[in-house]
């Protein structure tokens, strides 16, 4: 152990120092570091949650930080964005291989047609066996000999007529160990705004729709009609109809045509327009197309662009939900089914920095932007009184717009959050990973970012899935919901609108946890004039249940609950639950608007 330049703190220094360094070479070994960070007491040797003087640990190391976090940067942007290559085939199903034959990035046609995720190999994809060894072959040749840089590869699918193609490019000096492949199908990925343009430009029907949708696909008439239910009959009437509304001379004539509307750009206008569907039935392949429709987005009068996700019925009674860092912005289709039964419009504001949204400024107060950002983006879609579903750490934004903006939350639904105790004092768990940034937080800005950073690019390193497994080992019931495929691409399509490359939140998510650090217990008074309900969960490591006592005392009008069986994840493990409490309140605030 060695003294620092005038400090009485005996750290092993340049121990330290390695550690930081690794990350910056290795940004995986972060996990690594945060178990030495609480396994040597360094925490307690800085007195980190003790009130030693604020920055003391930055001050010791912000010179290496600095430097570290140039390394990992400089690593980030030595290592090529695949889903740049994909760009070009955003009406297909496209991925990139790297020469060990994992999936590095793809697309939302790919995930749509073959189930394709980061991480996966050739032969775990959703193909018939022949198909995924044909591929799993070409895609060698095409990556390992020289001669052949790109191969075409028809293969035969038994639901339905003719063929799809494959063709496979190589990538050439991508990495340092190799290159890699991008593989394109003629699968075309249907998006919303096809069904949008059909609708208001050619005036098709939905069932028009769908026809016109599988025709692209390469269904034909027999085929068509048994996947409909209906007569052949019926469907030649149909496709006779959808040539005369769009005035073209046969069915090649309107595949080459949606074909082209494919190419229109994914948001309508500034304002992404919103094109209202009737879904009586409510059928799975439907659902799927909500799933993962686009995300809207308005822009700001700064000039700040700001994403939103907007769920269930556009008529319905609306309610504001917040994603937590971890972004927990799409739902999967029995969650959005309940909210078309129930008549509940779930508004997702994507933050400043997550997915889509444009970021901050460095030394921007997050409170105030993120109150302003949803009180213009709730202007925008002309809705001026709504229940506020905050989900985990995001508590504060809650209490924060309530205290601000007066009348405009009607009542408070946390899944997961909690609120400080007066003075500050939060309540978190035992979690790992929590008490690190937690603490980092509090004395440590410099690391903070630093370690934000790190844990984005370890994220895109080691993929989602090995992410979220990380994030959720303290809780079986989160690990649970990755053993389904649905739920598991849902989450990680989520986590990667934390930690995408081209998305990167980093500086968001440090801002917003040096932010939770100052005392907004004031702030969770003004939610004294609304109904405020809190819903815990029993395995949620962030959270330290035995704080409840304190909390009902310091602020009895809020009910508090703790759920068994649930994690991190709450709002996806207790929907059934939920999703009515929150739909009786959008109703209640609907009803009190007009």
């Amino acid at each position: 152990m060695t003294k620092n330049d005038g400090d009485t703190i005996d750290i092993d220094r340049d121990l330290v120092l390695d550690r930081i360094y690794e990350i910056a070479l290795e940004p995986s070994s972060l996990e690594g570091f945060i178990d030495f960070w609480h396994d040597s007491e360094l925490a307690t040797q800085f007195n980190i949650t003790e009130g030693r003087n604020p920055g003391e640990f930055d001050k010791s190391y912000r010179s290496h930080l600095e430097r570290a976090q140039t390394i990992l940067q400089r690593g980030e942007t030595a290592r090529p964005d695949m889903k740049e290559f994909l760009r070009p085939y955003d009406n297909l199903a496209a991925f990139v291989v790297n020469s060990s034959l994992q999936v590095e990035a793809s697309n939302q046609g790919a995930l749509s047609a073959f189930g394709v995720k980061l991480g996966d190999s050739l032969d775990q994809l959703a193909l018939p066996l022949e198909m995924r060894k044909a591929l799993t072959r070409s895609t060698h040749e095409v990556l390992h000999k020289s001669k052949q840089s790109e191969k075409l590869l028809k293969a035969e699918l038994a639901t339905k007529s003719g063929t799809m193609l494959f063709r496979i490019m190589r990538i050439a000096n991508t990495f340092e160990d190799g290159n890699a492949a991008l593989i394109v199908s003629t699968h075309f990925y249907w998006r919303e705004t096809i069904a949008s343009l059909l609708g208001s430009v050619f005036h098709l029907t939905e069932a028009e729709q769908n026809v016109v949708r599988l025709l692209v696909e390469g269904y034909n008439v027999k085929s068509i009609a048994t996947a409909r239910h209906t007569g052949e009959g019926t469907v030649r009437g149909q496709i006779k109809s959808i040539i005369g509304k769009m005035n073209l001379r046969s069915q090649t004539d309107i595949v080459r045509l949606v074909m082209t509307l494919g190419d229109f750009p994914k948001s309508l206008s500034g304002h992404d327009a919103a094109v209202e569907i009737d879904a009586p039935t409510l059928s799975d392949n439907w659902l799927e197309s909500e799933v993962w429709k686009p995300f809207k987005s308005i822009t700001l009068q700064d000039g700040r662009k700001l994403a939103y996700h907007d769920m269930g019925p556009l008529k319905g009674n609306p309610l504001l939900i917040s994603h937590m860092g971890s972004c927990m912005v799409r739902w999967p289709r029995s969650m959005i089914r309940s909210a078309f039964e129930k008549n509940l419009r779930i508004i997702c504001l994507i933050r400043a920095g997550y997915g889509p949204s444009d970021s901050l400024e460095l030394d921007a107060d997050p409170f105030d932007a993120i109150g302003k950002d949803s009180v213009s983006l709730l202007k925008a879609l002309g809705i001026n009184k709504l229940p506020y579903a905050v989900q985990g750490s995001d508590f504060p934004f809650a209490v924060d717009l309530i205290s601000k903006y007066p009348g405009l939350i009607t009542e408070l639904i946390s899944v997961g959050g909690r609120p400080c105790l007066p003075g500050g004092v939060n309540v978190d768990g035992e979690g790992r990973w929590q008490r690190f940034f937690v603490s980092m937080a509090q004395k440590a800005p410099h690391m903070v970012r630093f370690s934000s950073k790190a844990l984005m690019a370890m994220s895109r390193r080691i993929g989602p899935e090995a992410m979220l497994r990380q994030l959720c080992k303290e809780s079986p019931s989160d690990l649970l919901l990755l053993e389904t495929v649905e739920m598991k691409q849902i989450l990680e399509a989520n986590i990667s609108l934390m930690a995408a490359k081209s998305t990167n939140a980093a500086g968001a998510f440090a801002l917003e946890y040096i932010a939770f650090q100052a005392d907004w217990s004031d702030r969770v008074m003004a939610t004294k004039v609304i109904p405020v309900r809190i819903y815990l969960a029993e395995e949620d490591p962030t959270v330290d249940l035995r704080a409840i006592p304190k909390l009902r005392e310091a602020y009895p009008w809020i009910e508090i609950e703790v759920l068994e069986n649930a994690g991190l994840a709450l709002m996806y493990q207790k929907h059934e639950k939920l999703i009515p409490l929150m739909a009786e309140a959008a109703m209640r605030a609907a009803l009190a608007a007009r």
